[in-house]
């Protein structure tokens, strides 16, 4: 988020505008954050670097799953029992929220159901496992000895009350129900903490703000230097075929959630995946896709679902991600100057978490938080308040 000298000649010496809270960032997480902060503040603007769902919101998989990537049984192994239950009980929390803000709001939305399938035995047997943890802990999940789409995955577990969104539509529609004002094409290059505010630098006109929440994703290192090695972006690349005939129900992840596909309504088939065949070459912010990843893509189709081979593919497209070093989202406020608040690093899974992790932070804000898990203390005490 850099800006030359030039590029800003008509507007850095106006008197900048005002608001009470300024969001940066329009995707869901952003979208949903304006819409709970109108509920104290009557003076929200959020700014926006390109459009409404730009970023990875309007790009991803469409897919609402409980559970993050990994597997019930992997997660127990990197983080404990105790954490990875918390983190199972909060994705369903948001699955259900966003559901219930979908619903709400009249944006597409489906409970069809998920399955996780395992592309080794391996993965077969952690899902097993899986399965068996989960009842202990009180989640509900069947698990499937084989394929259960019968298309050469190894096993698979299945989870009734998953489902997919529409989460551009849904992104625009939170936005809209908040009543908080909007620039689009209005990138934020700086933050100058001030005595009578926070002072947003930003395409089209600065903003002096007495409180800025950025959810910003995997941009946010651009905006905040301290999150440099902690927040790292990482491209998804994704395809659709034309209309096709009815092969699937359910939402579908697999392989340690590096594929994952859904079939819409109207009978095109969206399946991303395969960064994990580039990892060094996804870390990016490169916005393009590229013939290895697009061609793992296409093999893919063509080995599990051979009646699709002749479909056309409608759209290649890609969206930028903001990982972690942890896996784990942040909340959090700076502790240079504690105006300025922050809720990102979703690590792929932002429809998963965003709500439930937006809360999170309005909770801290108001001060009436019990400790967050996602709080960005675990990784960066020294920075944050």
């Amino acid at each position: 988020m850099t800006v030359g000298l030039w590029q800003t000649a008509d507007t850095e010496h106006a008197t900048p505008t005002q608001a009470a809270v300024v969001v940066i960032g329009a995707g869901i997480i952003g979208s949903y954050l304006a819409l709970r902060l109108r509920e104290q503040h009557d003076d929200v603007l959020v700014l926006e670097a390109r459009h409404v769902a730009g970023g990875a919101s309007g790009r991803n998989g469409g897919l609402l799953l409980s559970g993050i990537a990994h597997n019930y049984a992997a997660a127990c192994t990197h983080y404990g029992r105790e954490l990875t239950r918390e983190l199972w009980r909060t994705t369903i929390r948001n699955r259900e929220a966003m559901i219930a803000w979908a619903t709400r709001l009249g944006t597409p939305v489906r409970r069809c159901g998920s399955y996780v399938l395992a592309s080794s035995e391996r993965e077969a047997d952690e899902l097993r496992a899986s399965v068996a943890l989960m009842a202990e802990d009180g989640f509900a999940a069947e698990w499937h000895s084989t394929d259960p789409l019968g298309r050469g995955f190894v096993a698979g577990l299945s989870n009734a009350g998953d489902g997919v969104i529409q989460p551009a539509l849904l992104t625009a529609a939170l936005l809209k129900a908040s009543g908080a004002a909007l620039r689009e094409t209005a990138e934020v290059y700086a933050l100058l903490s001030g005595e009578d505010g926070v002072l947003v630098r930003a395409r089209g006109g600065d903003v002096l703000a007495q409180r800025v929440v950025l959810a910003t994703n995997a941009w946010t290192p651009l905006l905040l230097p301290e999150f440099a090695a902690t927040v790292v972006s990482a491209r998804g690349q994704l395809l659709a075929t034309a209309p096709a005939p009815r092969v699937l129900e359910r939402a579908c992840y697999c392989d340690e959630g590096f594929e994952y596909f859904q079939q819409l309504p109207d009978g095109r088939f969206v399946l991303g995946g395969f960064r994990n065949l580039a990892f060094a070459e996804e870390a990016t912010y490169a916005d393009h896709t590229t013939s290895g990843i697009q061609s793992a893509l296409d093999a893919f189709l063509a080995r599990y679902f051979p009646e699709l081979a002749d479909i056309p593919v409608e759209r290649r497209w890609s969206g930028t991600m903001g990982f972690t070093s942890d896996g784990l989202p942040l909340v959090g406020r700076l502790k240079r100057d504690e105006r300025i608040a922050y809720a990102i690093g979703f690590n792929g899974h932002g429809l998963g978490l965003g709500m439930v992790v937006a809360d999170e932070l309005l909770y801290e804000l108001a001060g009436t938080g019990s400790g967050s898990i996602f709080t960005a203390r675990r990784l960066l005490p020294e920075v944050v308040a």
